[in-house]
C-alpha cells in the first residue's frame, strides 16, 4: 500500500494528531503548513515531510523513528528531548532551532542550516555537515568525534568552542582561520625548498 499524501494544508498540532490516528500506512505532507504546531510527545514514525512550512513547531518528546523532513524551514522548532533512531534532516532550515540531545548520531546533514542552532549536548558524532552553516550555533557538550565540518561555514571561534570540536574532522584553511582568529597570528605555509 502506498503512503497517503497531503499537499499545500495547514495543520495544527490537534489536526496533524486526527491525521496520523486515521493514517493506515506512513503519510507525506508536502508543502502543508505547520507553524507553531503543538506535536509534544505525538509519534511520526516514517512520516515524511517535504518543503513545509515548520517554524516554531514543538516537537519535544515526539517519537521520530525513520521520520523524513526534506527541505523544510524549522525555523526555531524544538525537537528538544526528541525519541527514535533514523530520523532525517536534509537541505532544511534550523535557524534558531533546538536540538538539545537529539540523537543525530551517524546522520548526513549537509546542506541544513543551523545558524543559531542550539546542539547542546547533541550527540553529532560522525556525522557529514557539508554545506551546513554553524555561525552561532550553540556547540557545547555537543559531541563532535569524528564529525565532518571540511564543507561547514563554522563562524567565529572561541576556546570554548574550539573546545566543542575535539575529534571533529577540518581542513587546513579552517584550522589556519580559528589560529589566526584565536591568536592574531598570520599563518602562511612555508615556502618549497
Amino acid at each position: 500500500m502506498s503512503a497517503p499524501a497531503t499537499t499545500d494544508t495547514t495543520y495544527d498540532g490537534a489536526s496533524l494528531r486526527a491525521l496520523l490516528a486515521a493514517a493506515t500506512a506512513p503519510l507525506t505532507l508536502t508543502r502543508c503548513d505547520l507553524q507553531d504546531a503543538d506535536l509534544r510527545d505525538v509519534d511520526l514514525s516514517e512520516v515524511t515531510f517535504v518543503d513545509c512550512t515548520m517554524d516554531r513547531v514543538d516537537l519535544r518528546g515526539a517519537l521520530l523513528a525513520d521520520t523524513t523532513f526534506r527541505g523544510c524551514r524549522l525555523m526555531g522548532a524544538n525537537f528538544e528531548s526528541v525519541r527514535g533512531l533514523g530520523f532525517r534532516l536534509e537541505r532544511c532550515n534550523l535557524f534558531a532551532a533546538n536540538l538539545t540531545g537529539a540523537p543525530l548520531a551517524r546522520t548526513d546533514l549537509s546542506g541544513c542550516r543551523l545558524t543559531e542552532a542550539v546542539l547542546r549536548g547533541t550527540d553529532l558524532r560522525w556525522c557529514v555537515l557539508d554545506g551546513c552553516d554553524l555561525l552561532g550555533a550553540d556547540l557545547f557538550e555537543a559531541r563532535l568525534e569524528g564529525t565532518d565540518l571540511r564543507g561547514a561555514a563554522l563562524g567565529p571561534c572561541d576556546l570554548d568552542r574550539l573546545r566543542a570540536m575535539k575529534g571533529a574532522l577540518l581542513t587546513t584553511r579552517q584550522a589556519i582561520a580559528i589560529v589566526e582568529e584565536l591568536t592574531g597570528a598570520t599563518v602562511s605555509d612555508p615556502v618549497a625548498s
